[in-house]
């Protein structure tokens, strides 16, 4: 017997899946998983608004995706999250070039201060804090109005250091622990407006500095299941799915790409 909802078909499931058609914002979008969140976005047939502290680097990305087959469009902006004006004039351009927000993914942020916290100075302590937390809250806030407009999702991208509390990342870990709280209290705060809010927790990710870390001289495999090193691509279809409307009935969680489960100790290379 059929549950009580509506006959699916491929092309409705599809659609569900999809983001399609939809005006995305990718913080933190010119290499690893903002890149990656931009190409697959891009490839579904999203426009997106993608930024960097750095002009060049987002003009690099989108000058190559826009040159490509792909149906979706793609506008840089050089940003900084961690400056209010900045996130403002990113907001505006983005309402100017396509009127409407329907998916903010905060992906900007970075990890430094390793080292146990009494060795942590005070300015490293702050600028970890202000570019993860603070500035997941400035770009949050600046599109809160669009967001709420007609409904949308935002999707946060948190860390595994957040869930955990790592030895050596007392900052960093501090940071996303924040914005994972941040993400369920936005959920709470916004549900009524249909705006969802999720957030990503992935664990190794093989980015260039962690391939670099670790040693690595090739992206993982991922027809492999046990393995404790992923690629930023898996993370970006995570995303997707929390951007679509298949996510429609999850908000406030906070969705953990690791693998084969840990607690965030680092593989050996």
């Amino acid at each position: 017997m059929p549950v009580e909802d509506d006959i699916r078909t491929t092309e409705s499931v599809c659609e569900r899946s999809s983001v399609a058609g939809k005006t995305a914002v990718v913080t933190g979008a010119s290499s690893g998983i903002g890149r990656a969140v931009t190409e697959t976005f891009v490839a579904d047939g999203a426009d997106v608004v993608i930024c960097s502290r750095t002009q060049a680097d987002v003009d690099a990305v989108a000058e190559e995706l826009n040159g490509a087959d792909v149906p979706g469009e793609v506008l840089p902006v050089e940003c900084d999250v961690t400056d209010r004006d900045d996130v403002e004039a990113l907001a505006a351009a983005t309402v100017e070039e396509f009127g409407e927000v329907d998916v903010l993914v905060n992906n900007a942020g970075g990890a430094a201060g390793a080292g146990s916290l009494d060795e942590v100075d005070a300015e490293t302590w702050d600028g970890v804090i202000e570019v993860n937390l603070t500035g997941t809250y400035n770009v949050t806030t600046a599109f809160a109005d669009a967001l709420r407009e007609d409904g949308g999702a935002v999707v946060n991208t948190a860390s595994q250091a957040g869930r955990y509390g790592v030895a050596g990342m007392g900052p960093y870990s501090a940071a996303k622990a924040g914005v994972i709280a941040l993400t369920r209290t936005l959920a709470s705060e916004w549900a009524d407006e249909d705006v969802r809010v999720n957030a990503v927790n992935p664990g190794f990710i093989a980015t260039p500095p962690v391939k670099e870390m670790l040693g690595l001289d090739e992206t993982p495999s991922r027809e492999e299941v046990a393995r404790e090193i992923g690629t930023p691509h898996e993370v970006a279809d995570t995303i997707r799915f929390l951007a679509s409307d298949a996510a429609s009935f999850v908000t406030g969680q906070t969705i953990a790409p690791t693998g084969l489960p840990h607690t965030f100790e680092p593989p050996t290379p």
